[in-house]
């Protein structure tokens, strides 16, 4: 991982979690010119406030639900909605979206359900 030039490396996760994560910072691996950008310019989060953060490295288990009980191992679970496989993937983002437009705590059994059945 050393050699990689990127500023958010996932193993076994999606690398957009380091963009939710407001502790990791997001963006590009430092030293890129406007000529010569690679990964990007720059980066933004960062709340613990690095000097020079050079990347977010993210892992996740291998063993996914329910292997990983056997293992004692954590997983992400319930499937997360930005996956192909999720069977809801549709519904949760239009829940989430009349959520974002009207925001309403009645709304979230809807959003729970749909997505934790995916």
């Amino acid at each position: 991982m050393a050699e990689l030039h990127y500023g958010c490396i996932a193993i076994n996760a999606w690398s957009g979690l380091g963009f939710l994560l407001a502790q990791a910072t997001w963006g590009a691996f430092p030293g890129h010119r406007l000529d010569d950008v690679q990964s990007g310019i720059g980066v933004v989060h960062n709340s613990f406030m690095f000097d020079r953060p050079e990347r977010t490295v993210i892992t996740a288990p291998f063993q996914p639900f329910p292997r990983n009980l056997l293992s004692g191992d954590t997983s992400m679970l319930p499937r997360p909605p930005w996956f192909v496989t999720h069977k809801h993937a549709d519904r949760v983002g239009r829940l989430l979206t009349q959520m974002a437009y009207r925001p309403s705590v009645a709304k979230l059994p809807a959003i729970m359900v749909a997505a934790l059945t995916g």
